[in-house]
Parts: structure tokens; C-alpha cells; sequence
């Protein structure tokens, strides 16, 4: 595994703590355990669909990946961000969440966190803003 990979499970390593006496790669099991399967993803002309039901679209990629370019409307916090600000999404944990970084692979790791964290209907974008890109759907912003 790269350095880069193990960065970012650093914003989930305080969850993983668990009970006492508990190594904190046994509580991030535990953590992984309670995400369900392949339930919070979606492709982007799935999640384009889904804009019509006015969705919380969280943009996770770093301050310089978003000037180049994002999905109207989306909301900007940096994926290691995401777990002190959690007050800034809905408080309704049934509210429709779409997740998104470049790839895709940052923003599984934040829709698993967001969907262990009570936020049901968390989804990640499959391949992330590239994706979307691909895909031929609208963005704002960028050169």
C-alpha cells in the first residue's frame, strides 16, 4: 500500500478507537462491517438523475482539484474535513447524500464514514469527477 493510500484513512482513525483494550485495526473492522455492500454507489448518470431530488452533493477533493472544475450546486469540504464537520450536512440522517473526489476511491472511503455514521442514503459517484467528465454531464468552474 502507498503512503498516499494510508492518508486517507487518517481522518477515520479516532472512530476506529473502539472499546478499551480494542487495537484500533480490530474497531476499524468493526467500522467497515457496518457498511453495507455496494449500497452507496451510484454512476455518474445515475447521480445526475438523482439531482432532481435536490441532493446534499458533497465535492471531497482538495481546494486546488475543485478550481479546475465542479458538479453544479456541489458543496466543497476536503475529505479530511469531513468528520468535524458533520454538523454542516443535513440533519436529517434519511436526506440523499452524493459523494465525489476525482477518482471515486476518496469519496468510497467518506460514503462508507458518512453511511456509518447514521447517514443512510449516503452514495458515492463511481469514478468521481473524472466520471462525471466522462460521462458528458454539466460542471461549473474550471478553465
Amino acid at each position: 500500500m502507498r503512503r498516499r493510500d494510508l492518508l486517507l484513512f487518517l481522518p477515520l482513525l479516532p472512530l476506529a478507537r473502539g472499546a478499551e483494550g480494542e487495537g484500533w485495526v480490530q474497531a476499524f473492522g468493526t467500522f467497515i462491517e457496518k457498511v453495507p455492500p455496494a449500497g452507496y454507489l451510484v454512476y455518474p448518470t445515475e447521480a445526475a438523475d438523482l439531482l432532481l431530488f435536490e441532493p446534499l452533493v458533497l465535492d471531497v477533493r482538495t481546494e486546488e482539484e475543485r478550481k479546475k472544475g465542479y458538479i453544479p450546486g456541489s458543496v466543497h469540504i476536503y475529505a479530511g474535513q469531513v468528520p468535524r464537520r458533520l454538523s454542516e450536512l443535513p440533519k436529517d440522517k434519511e436526506a440523499l447524500i452524493l459523494v465525489y473526489c476525482n477518482s471515486g476511491s476518496v469519496s468510497m472511503v467518506v460514503a462508507a464514514f458518512l453511511q456509518a455514521a447514521g447517514y443512510k442514503n449516503a452514495k458515492n459517484i463511481a469514478h468521481g469527477f473524472k466520471g462525471w467528465l466522462d460521462a458528458g454531464l454539466p460542471v461549473e468552474g474550471g478553465s
